[in-house]
């Protein structure tokens, strides 16, 4: 396997478990938590819109591109909708105490549904052409994905070395989606199904960055929010200016 593949997703994944750590030992305000989720968002859709979507262009038709990234972005729509929250960091604010409370009752809800996004994430940093402008803003959206979701199950009481080996358990899937996006999607496949998964995660990092726009977080802090999501946007734009 690829080392830089193979570094870049155990450091996403590292990104998450010190979010999860800071929880127990920084205390964050709503407006930190929105500001770094905001943030995230900004550098998702940058990812997206300034790299994913382009490198997809090069190897498919515009309809096409347009189905695949319609495609990422329904799935994780329903998902979300009819199953379970697919990204704790992108719905932080929408989890009140019942849902936290009735937490032991939907653990293996949460688990596929955030299994799910962190794979997805890993295929993303395995797949990309320009991995530096990828890798960065999956990196940037583990840590307050960390937090959130570390931030959920303490509110269900559950003691720290459980919470921790949940969260190891959720994002380590990020490795494994690197491993095979590298191994059997990157090198096996041609350029044009390359594309069609570009385009459909592509849609995927859109709704996540739009979902976390959305909501208690966009009402409560709308300044903020903005501010947070210009930034991440243009440290993206610089990477791809630059890189």
């Amino acid at each position: 396997m690829h080392f830089l593949i193979l570094t870049e997703s155990i450091l996403a994944f590292l990104s998450s478990l010190a979010g999860a750590y800071i929880v127990f030992r920084i205390k964050l305000n709503h407006g930190k938590l929105c500001f770094l989720i905001s943030l995230s968002a900004g550098a998702l859709a940058g990812a997206a819109l300034l790299t994913m979507i382009p490198e997809a262009y090069a190897a498919v038709k515009i309809y096409e591109l347009i189905i695949s990234t319609v495609s990422g972005y329904l799935l994780f729509f329903i998902i979300n909708k009819y199953y379970f929250h697919v990204c704790p960091a992108c719905a932080a604010s929408h989890f009140d105490e019942q849902t936290t409370k009735k937490f032991s009752e939907i653990v293996y809800l949460l688990i596929t549904a955030l299994s799910l996004h962190t794979f997805l994430d890993g295929v993303a940093i395995a797949t990309a052409q320009e991995s530096s402008s990828i890798f960065s803003a999956i990196f940037a959206h583990k840590f307050p994905e960390g937090i959130a979701l570390a931030s959920l199950i303490a509110g269900a009481n559950y003691q720290k070395k459980r919470i921790f080996r949940f969260v190891f358990l959720v994002e380590s899937t990020t490795i494994l989606g690197a491993v095979i996006g590298e191994q059997f999607l990157k090198y096996s496949i041609s350029a044009y199904w390359i594309g069609l998964i570009q385009g459909h995660l592509a849609g995927g990092f859109l709704y996540l960055s739009i979902h976390a726009m959305i909501g208690e977080i966009f009402k409560n802090h709308k300044k903020l929010v903005i501010i947070a999501f210009l930034l991440g946007f243009g440290i993206l734009l610089l990477l791809k200016t630059v890189g």
